[in-house]
């Protein structure tokens, strides 16, 4: 899976603004976490369908503004490792910790 950064809040509001019917997927990723190392190490390791939403990184520790700006104006409880997926409007999937992976963005493309 590859992964573009994401680390003002205008890149942010262009990408909502953007994003259309597809939407994208964003990836939390604390950079002093085992736990979020592990699982960027998973999401990397996937091979993401032809259909899949373009996918963004947050370094959370780096650019936490942007990290509790999202959760704020999402309304999505900031945790790390985080994945969400926007769509229209709205975070209409996420999850955190060890179901961060290939396998759950496979099961919400279903």
């Amino acid at each position: 899976m590859e992964w573009t950064v994401l680390s003002k809040e205008a890149d942010l509001q262009a990408l909502e603004a953007a994003s259309g019917d597809r939407g994208f997927l964003v990836f939390k990723h604390s950079t002093r976490c085992p736990v979020s190392t592990q699982a960027m190490r998973l999401l990397e390791r996937y091979q993401a369908p032809l259909h899949c939403p373009p996918c963004f990184l947050v370094h959370v520790v780096e650019d936490r503004m942007l990290s509790l700006d999202m959760a704020a104006r999402w309304n999505v409880h900031h945790e790390s490792p985080q994945l969400l997926w926007w769509v229209q409007g709205t975070v209409t999937q996420h999850t955190s910790h060890f179901d961060v992976r290939g396998e759950t963005i496979s099961a919400w493309l279903d």
